[in-house]
């Protein structure tokens, strides 16, 4: 072990870890283990502080497109020696949400708060609004999406972009929820 690398105490972002060369412990078999043991859904409960933020970073920049070309990320770790894995980093589209800031004791701004946080992935997203594949209608839904958007177009906002952009990638989309229970 080298002890010249530093502890990432409360760094819960992979790339950040793996730039800065932190200590990290290779948890990327999990990688493995999702891609071999098929899940619709995939639950992680585990107690606070015990990395599951972290993981689900690991899980976004294997999986999504937006790092698509960063096996920089992974060299070294365990995922990167089996060729069959290398082949499908980056090459998924994903929509990472967290709940984390979710902490409103009001209901009122609990759901405003979520409508942002919805929002801002779509803000992600930006280019895709403009894209030829959608219709009118789906046109001015994407525009519509915003914290002041009705509660309606709200509850169908992420199914909506899952539809989206598995339309454009012809891909299913990844759905990383962290901190549902807030």
């Amino acid at each position: 072990m080298d002890i010249a690398l530093k502890l990432p105490i409360g760094i819960e972002d992979f790339r950040e870890i793996r730039r800065q060369g932190f200590y990290y412990i290779d948890k990327t078999k999990l990688i493995e283990q999702l891609l071999d043991n098929w899940g619709k859904v995939n639950l992680f409960t585990r107690p606070r502080r015990f990395g599951k933020t972290l993981n689900m970073s690991m899980l976004n920049c294997f999986f999504s497109n937006r790092y698509a070309g960063r096996g920089d990320l992974f060299e070294g770790l365990s995922i990167w020696d089996d060729e069959k894995y290398r082949q499908l980093q980056g090459t998924y589209p994903v929509i990472f949400i967290s709940f984390a800031d979710v902490k409103q004791a009001d209901c009122g701004e609990a759901i405003w708060k979520i409508k942002k946080i919805i929002s801002n992935i779509y803000q992600q997203y930006a280019w895709l609004g403009s894209w030829e594949g959608l219709t009118f209608t789906e046109r001015e839904q994407f525009a519509g999406v915003n914290p002041d958007m009705e509660n309606m177009l709200a509850q169908s906002a992420v199914q909506d972009l899952c539809n989206y952009l598995n339309r454009y990638y012809e891909k299913k989309v990844i759905i990383l929820l962290d901190e549902y229970d807030t």
